[in-house]
């Protein structure tokens, strides 16, 4: 009896996230804010080359995100998708900053991420 009531539920929170995909400048700018949320993690600080102060600035520039008309070329929108889940594992609000483990996995795993962000593997 509790598996029926539980299916409909379960039924809505799937169709809760249903839409349209968010489009690639989006998924870009997301990223760029989690990775500059402070304090900024080490890795983001010694791999990307950033500051705290200019961390978004320096990234929007340097990926063209900052253009409304961005779209993924390389990596392409599935490799950053895939690289940003660790980003996400503390909470999908942009007001929670990842863990900087998460942050070290993601620089670690996806070398084409950083150099997207104009930083080095």
């Amino acid at each position: 009896m509790a598996r029926v009531r539980v299916l409909p539920v379960l039924l809505l929170s799937c169709l809760a996230c249903a839409g349209p995909d968010a489009p690639d400048v989006a998924v870009c700018r997301d990223l760029v804010t989690r990775l500059c949320l402070g304090p900024l993690c080490e890795p983001t600080t010694t791999k990307l080359g950033v500051e705290a102060m200019s961390c978004e600035a320096t990234l929007l520039m340097r990926t063209g995100c900052g253009s409304d008309s961005f779209s993924f070329t390389t990596p392409t929108r599935a490799q950053v998708l895939d690289c940003r889940v660790p980003l996400l594992r503390q909470g999908a609000s942009q007001k929670v900053k990842p863990a900087c483990a998460d942050v070290a996995e993601v620089f670690t795993d996806c070398p084409d991420l950083v150099r997207f962000f104009g930083g080095t593997p």
